[in-house]
């Protein structure tokens, strides 16, 4: 993914509080985004008119780790909504 590599990354104020309930840190997440895939069909997100992806994949130390994603093209930009 272009934007994964040469765009920039948001994190949501819930995706935030999320990684530090769950103490998974910007290295889990790059490393799931980098080495995840995506099973399932993106789901329209209706209030905020955008796709939502769910990449499946670990963090570094191999547990189980789900990023939701948004990708906004125009923006370069990859907005990270939660994790699991």
């Amino acid at each position: 993914m272009n934007i994964l590599r040469n765009g920039e990354l948001e994190i949501t104020y819930h995706c935030g509080v999320r990684m530090t309930e769950r103490h998974i840190d910007m290295l889990d997440v790059e490393h799931a985004l980098y080495s995840g895939v995506i099973l399932r069909n993106p789901i329209w997100d209706a209030e905020h008119e955008n796709w939502k992806y769910r990449v499946e994949s670990s963090d570094i130390e191999g547990v189980t780790l789900t990023v939701i994603v948004v990708v906004d093209e125009a923006e370069q930009l990859l907005r990270l909504v939660t994790v699991f």
